[in-house]
C-alpha cells in the first residue's frame, strides 16, 4: 500500500531559470533539469530551510547510549556459626 500524505505541496524554483522544480519525500536535486545549472551550497540551504529540513551540518540525532553492563554476581556470604544442638 502507498502512502502519499494529500495536500503537502512546495514550491521550490531554480534560482537561475525561475521552473518549478521536482521534490519527493524532502529530497532536491543537486542540478536543475531544465537549465542544468548546479546549485551552490547556498541555494541548497534555501532549498531545506523552505522544506524545513535541518541544516547540513545539524546532522542526525545521535542514538542513546548503551546501558552499563551488569556486574559479576557477589561471593555468597559466609555461613553463620554452628549452633548447639537442641538451642
Amino acid at each position: 500500500m502507498c502512502f502519499r500524505p494529500a495536500g503537502v505541496e512546495i514550491d521550490l524554483n531554480c534560482p537561475h531559470c525561475g521552473k518549478k522544480l521536482p521534490v519527493m519525500g524532502n529530497t532536491v536535486l543537486k542540478k536543475c533539469p531544465f537549465c542544468r545549472s548546479e546549485f551552490t551550497d547556498e541555494d541548497m540551504a534555501n532549498f531545506n530551510a523552505q522544506l524545513g529540513a535541518p541544516a547540513a551540518g545539524a546532522g542526525a540525532p545521535g542514538a542513546p547510549g548503551a546501558p552499563a553492563a551488569p556486574g559479576a554476581p557477589a561471593a555468597p556470604g559466609a555461613p553463620g556459626a554452628p549452633k548447639a544442638p537442641g538451642a
